[in-house]
């Protein structure tokens, strides 16, 4: 008895750092309960006490400051000194009437009066809130080019508002009164507002507005699957507790990053509740699943716990590292905004790992069998582990696994084939959600200017004080307009202090047509240096949105090898230690590469080419957003990683107990199918009722998440997983000599054994029964 006794006490003594910490928590269950939601709840209360989250415009796609376009706003503003100001558009059109009509032109006059009448009050001081209102039947014919449209139906009256964005903002609300009463005054005219604050306070509306209905759809989902899953009212609860939590810290964190260190993207928020609701969720599914199970067994509470935390909570950690650092090739993006949704999505991924590993021995260990309170009828029932439907399809597979394994790599390709054509670039304004009134003023500019309304294209030089410098300007305007898509109006624009000029264009179409990015193209490389030349220190720089697309698109292009290199070497490292093979982790990529082109695949053909969108309610798109390719690959793998270390860390368990490696496949995919199921059931649920919010951007990540996860955990998780692995045997676990000093990290620890499993040795003259 006392061998047995003593490997128990060395095994123990063997606990990973993991383990101490939760079985520590289960033992001081009260205190890490009450610890727990003081801090998470209270950094929350504390970012809004300091003013909560302070995010950038909805509209901003952020951008390498090293790019041309940003260089070229950078140097042209540095040599200007300009009040800041916005403009505001009212878009007046009437189909009956030609603006040539006097009756017309005393309806605009009228517009344009009440506006300059408008005054506001500072510092005692009556001022008027606009510092310019152009009637544009106030100008010379010439000028009218640009504000009364072709078919003579539709007139731009352009108001400009001096002062910063909070001052504009503050400026422009009792302005809203007074254009709905315009509207009012002119029934047969269609009035449209375009204002930047105005279209950035309306996206961030529905952005919070999406959020709040997000969270009132996927927690009851949620609920109702864990019941499912767990059978007991008791269970379903736990996880949507720790999701709750780890989501208010994540939130916490973000506000005081934003008011601290720099503004976050308004998309930081729905991507904490994309991935925190799914991976806090499913950690707890893992986790009070084999809790659960260990208890059937016979083990004591805190035993259980123990064993959970020690394969479960060890998975668990590990699949929460590797999808941090999937996030954490975020950072190697030029683009701030990009940071603040890595830190947002790390933080709380970090959270709901730490409340794993803390809060749940915590709450399993005040609860006890309570755990399994409330139990629904048929789904509460206790089943054999490794039983039902999954397990039945896993062992059908091993059985053929060539042709599974053909047929579910033929599927997944050919889901991924469209990503051959994936055309990346900047979501349009108008296709934002049709409810904003500045979308819809921006819709009919388009429609009403074909030949191009604010959409520019822009040469800043350096030294525009020099007399050749200005003439090469003029030439270069001249050179512009002969090229097809470029138009008037059009300007050369010298800063008051001569430090810079800037050559602009009228250009037709969106800035994501592959016309005017050729154009720009064309106009760096060959029309700029052609005119342009000879000139000692002259620098040229070429912006623009259509400049701005080119530049963003290139450098997520340019990034993406980047960060596909980071995430999937550091998860071939950490896997390659955890399961002492090279086999492992190179199948693990190759399966994740798989599920990420579904996602990529489902992307082109829903919002590209239009597949299945009037059944999901979808616009289509000329492209996908230029960073959602890359954010979905990260988030993807790190999720897909998830999956696959809680199933090889039960193949590895079952090989460890001696079963052959085609046995311990069959186990281990067996025994964990269910609750992959539910967890993927849960991830599925979460990502697609992003699909149906209004952003288009969001909704792209939402489809493009759930076919990924949805194909990753029936077809490669039940089907090709374990095809392959049946096919390669014993080869699974190969490791080349020269590898074989890298030290074994193990994913699950050694099992603790209770007291009473352990039997006494008995005499026998085979060396192999003498001890148990």
């Amino acid at each position: 008895m006392q061998p047995e006794l003593s490997k128990t006490n060395e095994t123990k003594k063997k606990q990973p750092a993991t383990v101490k910490i939760a079985t520590w928590s289960a033992r001081h269950r009260w205190l890490v309960f009450t610890l727990w939601l003081i801090l998470t709840i209270g950094v929350f209360f504390l970012s809004i006490a300091i003013g909560g989250t302070r995010a950038e415009s909805a509209s901003n796609p952020g951008t390498s400051r090293n790019s041309e376009s940003f260089q070229a706003n950078t140097v042209y503003n540095a040599g200007v000194t300009k009040e800041a100001s916005q403009d505001l558009y009212l878009i007046v059109s009437n189909p009956g009437v030609k603006t040539t009509d006097p009756a017309y032109k005393a309806a605009v006059g009228k517009i344009a009066q009440t506006l300059t009448a408008r005054t506001y009050t500072e510092n005692g001081q009556t001022k008027p809130v606009f510092s310019r209102v152009i009637d544009p039947f106030q100008l010379p014919p010439a000028a009218q080019a640009g504000l009364v449209s072709p078919d003579a139906t539709t007139v731009r009256v352009v108001a400009t508002v001096p002062g910063t964005s909070k001052e504009v903002a503050a400026r422009l609300a009792p302005v809203k009164a007074v254009i709905a009463d315009l509207k009012a005054q002119n029934p047969g005219y269609q009035i449209l507002t375009l204002n930047n604050s105005w279209i950035n306070d309306d996206i961030n509306e529905i952005v919070n507005h999406d959020l709040d209905n997000s969270l009132k759809i996927t927690i009851p989902l949620t609920f109702i699957i864990l019941l499912v899953a767990f059978g007991a009212f008791s269970a379903a609860v736990i996880p949507l507790v720790l999701a709750v939590t780890a989501l208010l810290a994540a939130f916490g964190l973000l506000s005081i990053y934003s008011q601290l260190i720099s503004p976050v993207s308004p998309y930081a928020t729905q991507l904490i509740v994309l991935i925190g609701l799914a991976v806090a969720v499913d950690y707890s599914l893992f986790m009070i699943t084999r809790f659960r199970n260990e208890r059937r067994k016979g083990r004591d509470k805190l035993l259980a716990i123990e064993v959970a935390s020690s394969t479960a909570g060890r998975a668990v950690f590990f699949s929460g590292v590797i999808v941090m650092v999937s996030l954490a090739g975020l950072f190697i993006l030029d683009d701030p905004l990009f940071r603040s949704m890595a830190i947002g999505t790390i933080g709380v991924v970090m959270v709901s790992v730490l409340g794993s590993l803390t809060f749940l021995p915590a709450v399993l260990s005040i609860l006890g069998n309570g755990v399994n309170w409330g139990r629904i009828p048929y789904f509460g029932k206790d089943r054999e582990e490794g039983s039902g439907i999954w397990s039945s399809l896993v062992k059908g597979v091993m059985k053929h696994p060539v042709i599974m394994a053909l047929i579910s790599t033929i599927l997944l390709l050919a889901i991924t084939y469209p990503v051959l054509h994936l055309k990346l670039g900047l979501i349009d304004i108008d296709s934002f959600p049709d409810s904003i009134e500045g979308v819809n003023a921006l819709k009919v500019m388009n429609q009403k200017w074909p030949q191009g309304t604010t959409l520019q294209l822009t040469v800043v030089v350096t030294q525009a004080n020099r007399p050749e410098v200005k003439a090469a300007m003029e030439n270069l305007q001249q050179a512009g307009l002969q090229i097809k898509g470029l138009s008037q109006p059009s300007m050369v624009n010298i800063s008051p202090n001569g430090v810079a000029g800037q050559v602009v264009w009228t250009m037709s179409g969106s800035e994501n047509d592959l016309a005017n990015q050729e154009l720009v193209r064309k106009m760096r490389q060959e029309v700029v240096p052609a005119n342009i030349k000879g000139l000692d220190g002259v620098q040229t720089y070429v912006g623009g949105d259509s400049a701005l697309v080119v530049d963003v698109v290139d450098n997520y292009t340019r990034s993406m090898p980047l960060v596909f290199g980071f995430v999937l070497g550091l998860s071939f490292l950490i896997l390659l230690i955890a399961f002492h093979s090279i086999v492992i982790p190179v199948k693990a990529i190759l399966l994740n590469l798989l599920s990420t082109g579904t996602s990529y695949g489902a992307l082109v053909l829903v919002f590209q080419d239009g597949w299945f969108g009037s059944f999901l309610g979808i616009k289509q798109t000329a492209v996908v957003e230029s960073w959602v390719p890359v954010f979905i690959f990260t988030i993807l793998f790190g999720l897909s990683m998830d999956y696959h270390l809680f199933i090889l860390t039960r193949i590895k368990e079952a090989r460890d107990r001696g079963l052959s490696s085609n046995d311990a496949v069959t186990k281990g995919i067996s025994v964990t199918s269910g609750v992959i199921t539910s967890a993927a059931s849960i991830m599925v649920v979460v990502f697609a009722v992003f699909v149906t919010m209004q952003l288009v951007i969001i909704r792209q990540l939402g489809l493009g998440l759930a076919v990924a996860v949805f194909f990753d955990a029936t077809v490669i998780r039940c089907i090709l997983l374990p095809a392959v692995m049946r096919l390669l045997g014993e080869w699974n676990w190969y490791i080349p000599s020269f590898l074989r000093w890298i030290p074994r990290i193990t994913i699950e620890a050694e099992e603790v054994e209770d007291a009473h499993e352990i039997q006494p040795a008995t005499k026998s003259n085979n060396p192999s029964q003498a001890a148990v």
